[in-house]
């Protein structure tokens, strides 16, 4: 029989909430908080109320291990890590050893690798953006000869690794793969590389603010060719260092973005998100929301077990959630269905849905 929820559920989130990383974090948080505000008001989960314990892990690996350490102490039924990949494996172990469920979305692809059945990513991962940012570039935009532009860190040349090695497998091999150090302000030496190898196409693959300077850089330069990348292509940080004729035409190819949906329900949904965190909800925060949710649904036939929400959570099937339907693979991934952007001026818009391939 299902344990009985005795006193209030306890779900705990360790993601940065000061620092650099406080931008994305904070999406965290968010989603994780709107949902659980919103279950409180409703009754709370099987009867009882639903507590948030919130720890900072700010910009360290180091943070974010005592605060995993300090939020396991308090006994938490689940807990949320966040979209902060180095923090995210540094944190693993101790979870694994604790036996709590652990719900991510760091989109470092190795994260659902480290054979442990505790973790779930329920947002798309930077291994699915290899495979399907060339593929719709070549079989969808009809690119031939495709450059790369990528950041010189273990986010952007894993990627660019795996991009180039998908472009060859299409027979459509990059011309040219550059990369800048992160720091870096000038980004038109890589542009010009790309543009004297006769590439007809090319692949940002950053972050906001670094991608913000390559699509500046390249409209300067005169360099007018498609160009598609993950989701900083159409992030609102870019944008807002953008003029609509530098950010017109740029694709992206990346998680769930509330404001480009039609659907009057989750325009209302990400406007209240926004009136109360003064921040646009995005794709993160989408992401916890739904996972509250998707416990929602969890604890009330399986109860307050730890180990039966694990395996409630590993046969997600089909689940329907704000923006696309969830599914457990064997790895713990759950988020199999990307979206296509495509900025119109500075205004992103969803040009469809694209499937991780095998689902």
């Amino acid at each position: 029989a299902a344990t009985a929820c005795t006193g209030p559920i306890r779900f705990a989130i360790t993601t940065p909430t000061t620092s650099a990383l406080a931008l994305l974090g904070l999406q965290a948080r968010n989603g994780e908080q709107f949902a659980v505000d919103e279950l409180n008001e409703a009754g709370g989960i099987a009867g009882q109320r639903v507590e948030l314990v919130v720890e900072d892990t700010a910009a360290s690996t180091a943070t974010a291990l005592s605060a995993v350490n300090r939020v396991l102490e308090g006994n938490p039924l689940v807990l949320f890590g966040s979209n902060i990949s180095p923090q995210v494996f540094t944190q693993t172990e101790a979870v694994k050893k604790a036996g709590v469920p652990f719900i991510v979305s760091a989109t470092n692809a190795e994260i659902t690798n480290q054979a442990t059945p505790w973790l779930f990513r329920i947002h798309a991962h930077d291994g699915q953006l290899a495979d399907l940012v060339p593929r719709h570039l070549v079989q969808t935009m009809g690119a031939k000869k495709p450059g790369i532009i990528a950041v010189a860190d273990d986010y952007g040349l894993g990627a660019s690794r795996g991009m180039q090695a998908t472009l060859t497998a299409l027979g459509a091999p990059a011309v040219s793969a550059t990369s800048y150090a992160p720091t870096d302000r000038d980004m038109s030496a890589q542009l010009l590389e790309i543009q004297a190898r006769g590439a007809d196409s090319f692949i940002v693959f950053g972050r906001p603010g670094d991608v913000a300077l390559v699509l500046k850089q390249a409209k300067s330069l005169g360099i007018d060719m498609p160009r598609i990348g993950n989701a900083s292509m159409v992030a609102q940080t870019t944008l807002n260092n953008l003029t609509a004729a530098e950010a017109d035409g740029a694709v992206a190819v990346g998680g769930m973005i509330p404001q480009t949906s039609t659907d009057p329900k989750i325009k209302a949904w990400a406007a209240a998100v926004e009136r109360k965190f003064k921040v646009p909800a995005d794709n993160f925060t989408v992401a916890y929301y739904d996972a509250v949710q998707l416990l929602r649904d969890i604890i009330p036939r399986v109860g307050c077990d730890r180990a039966a929400i694990r395996d409630a959570l590993a046969a997600t099937k089909d689940w329907p959630g704000m923006l696309i339907r969830y599914t457990a693979d064997g790895r713990g991934d759950l988020a199999h269905t990307l979206g296509i952007y495509r900025n119109k001026g500075k205004t992103p818009e969803l040009t469809g849905p694209i499937q991780e391939r095998g689902f």
